[in-house]
């Protein structure tokens, strides 16, 4: 099936639920920069405040939720002009800030008198995501990001009220209990070497960074085609309980309308080549099954009294059953997932979420010796 083509089907399937970045006004040739501003000790208050003297043609956000205060950051939106060297000047005090952070990155700053200089580099797109707080785990084909859900940071859908620990939990495990399907049926190798984009492991933000709410409480698994186009979203939504309720699928950036995928009914991804991938199915009793499309689905099901929060057990055809069980320690910065009796430990930056923890082994040295391909046997 042709793409053009396929997409047209999507369409008619349902539309993305994603908020796109709102425009308010944002003057001509410049972009959009959120800086994190970490406090060295939690407060009340802001820690820092742009001074509009030190750029005359920088402007604030007023987008809600671009910028936020909590007691851990202040975090400051910007539209600045695009691709100049930039020295921005911020009132407070330097010694109440430990790092200045735009997307994943420090800026150096200083402290002169009453001001916080930040030096901020050329920037040619926007460059919103430094309020976010989510650890990245790459593997073949697959990449599964754990958001880390902190009540001190809660914003948005879910700044006051219960907060959501049970769904938080059940999420986390979710997470980590499709990657472990993934990787048994060979799905991350599949998508890359047919070259169908890579899939994308997610769970829920409560700190609404960059005016994504990403509520109610859910976590996703889906296929990002490449060029972003076509791609399907699903949401699994989490009740109270810690079971799956629905699922509520969307297209990127294609309109039309949404479609929801009751329990008991299965939703199959598919793929850019029109071939469906993967089929998930939210069963009767909320639990979640999951498998190549047209073959005999792995079942994941909670395992505990609190839904999926308390850990979840695999049953694939022709592999050993597993259980899973995920703890996360923000005040550390330590994510442990038990997976049978392999225990492994992701260490991540607390204040931005990276993972820190080495991720891939440094190749020896020029020395060592590695065999090389043959070469080809010349024929006729």
């Amino acid at each position: 099936m042709k793409r053009a083509s396929l997409l047209l089907v999507l369409a008619g399937l349902c539309a993305s639920p994603s908020p796109a970045l709102p425009a308010d006004g944002q003057p001509a040739d410049t972009v959009r920069i959120v800086l994190k501003f970490v406090k060295r000790r939690p407060a009340t208050g802001p820690v820092a405040r742009f001074d509009p003297a030190s750029c005359p043609s920088c402007t604030a956000v007023a987008t809600p939720l671009f910028n936020a205060e909590n007691a851990r950051e202040t975090v400051i939106a910007l539209n600045v002009p695009r691709r100049r060297s930039l020295e921005l000047a911020f009132r407070g005090a330097g010694d109440a800030v430990r790092r200045v952070i735009l997307e994943g990155g420090d800026l150096p700053f200083e402290a002169d008198g009453g001001r916080i200089i930040v030096p901020v580099p050329p920037v040619a797109v926007d460059a919103v995501t430094a309020g976010e707080v989510a650890t990245h785990i790459v593997e073949p084909g697959m990449v599964l990001r754990f958001e880390h859900a902190d009540p001190a940071r809660r914003a948005g859908f879910y700044a006051t009220g219960p907060f959501p620990d049970v769904q938080r939990r059940a999420a986390n495990v979710l997470e980590f209990a499709q990657r472990e399907v993934v990787r048994e049926l060979g799905l991350g190798e599949q998508v890359e070497r047919e070259h169908l984009g890579r899939i994308q492991i997610m769970g829920f933000d409560t700190n609404a960074p960059h005016g994504h709410t990403d509520a109610p409480p859910h976590m996703h698994m889906h296929l990002r085609w490449p060029g972003n186009t076509g791609t399907q979203i699903g949401h699994y939504y989490i009740g109270a309980d810690g079971l799956l309720t629905h699922n509520q699928v969307g297209v990127k950036d294609i309109p039309g309308r949404e479609r929801r995928f009751e329990r008991g009914e299965p939703f199959t991804t598919v793929g850019p080549n029109g071939h469906g991938v993967y089929t998930h199915r939210i069963t009767t009793e909320g639990w979640l099954e999951l498998g190549r499309a047209g073959d005999a689905p792995c079942l994941i099901r909670p395992d505990g009294g609190t839904g999926f929060g308390s850990g979840a057990t695999i049953r694939c055809a022709g592999h050993p059953e597993v259980r899973i069980r995920v703890e996360d320690d923000r005040s550390r910065g330590v994510i442990t997932v038990a997976t049978g009796d392999v225990t492994e430990t992701f260490r991540y930056d607390i204040d931005t979420g990276a993972l820190i923890s080495p991720a891939a082994v440094a190749p020896p040295g020029p020395s060592v010796y590695q065999d090389e391909p043959a070469d080809p046997i010349p024929t006729r």
